[in-house]
């Protein structure tokens, strides 16, 4: 099955990138204006995302669906789906998964579960047969989830006597956003467009909250003025222009036909 072949595939480039990326501290030293540069190319790539692919494409399935099985009115079941990722998201970070905490084992598992969430957005972007929208979330994720694993492996090579396994601490947390992409779309293949879109929306949530308040709210805290703005803005133009390719490629519907 086509759409089967892709989602393993996008699932095997997440796997690898956040693996390979946690594993590059081992070898070398990180570059401070590498580390600086990156997460705020990664927030621009995911507010792009967000705003300008993920939520239109969910409002536009919600809202063109020939059915209702809502029975609520299409925009505010829409809205309300958008507001349930964000919240959801908003208490992981509050419930003890936030992860810039220091100790490692905490760190890990709250990683673990926000990359997950990552794999949502992807896993719902597959189900619509959309190459056109699956790959510019990619870019996002994959920007996102580079500097993470490449800051998770940097404690991880250099406190080894709090974790007895970091190789397996970095796979499980590689596996993260495969799992939510895989579960995502076994579960949403065939359903009826508007609960895909209205999924698509409940991911929407979740990657504003991880671009706005997570990725955006960090970089401010340790860069400022318009040199900040202009590297967000680059991963915005970034990702509007990977979105623009992809539509002029002709991969609107890509996966399934």
């Amino acid at each position: 099955m086509p759409g089967w072949i892709a989602a393993s595939v996008i699932a095997l480039i997440t796997f690898l990138g956040a693996l390979l990326a946690g594993l590059l501290p081992r070898l070398l030293a990180p570059s401070k204006s590498l580390t600086k540069l990156l997460p705020a190319i990664a927030a621009g790539l995911l507010l792009a995302s967000a705003l300008a692919v993920v939520l239109p494409e969910g409002f536009e399935l919600v809202l063109h669906s020939p059915d209702d099985p809502f029975k609520l009115p299409l925009e505010l079941a829409g809205g309300l789906a958008v507001l349930a990722g964000f919240l959801f998201m908003l208490g992981l970070e509050t419930g003890g998964m936030d992860h810039e905490q220091p100790r490692l084992h905490p760190l890990a598992l709250g990683l673990g579960i926000h990359e997950f969430t990552d794999g949502l957005a992807l896993g719902a972007s597959l189900a619509t047969g959309s190459l056109a929208l699956t790959l510019p979330i990619l870019a996002a994720v994959l920007a996102h989830r580079i500097p993470v694993a490449f800051g998770l492996g940097a404690f991880l090579w250099r406190r080894p006597q709090e974790v007895p396994h970091p190789l397996r601490t970095l796979i499980g947390f590689s596996l993260a956003t495969p799992l939510g992409l895989l579960t995502t779309f076994l579960l949403l293949e065939g359903l009826a467009p508007a609960w895909i879109g209205l999924w698509l929306l409940f991911s929407g949530g979740t990657f504003l909250y991880v671009a706005a308040v997570d990725a955006l709210g960090r970089v401010r805290r340790e860069q400022a003025g318009m040199r900040l703005f202009f590297r967000v803005g680059f991963g915005v133009i970034l990702l509007i222009a990977a979105w623009i390719l992809v539509q002029a490629l002709g991969l609107e519907a890509g996966l399934h036909s």
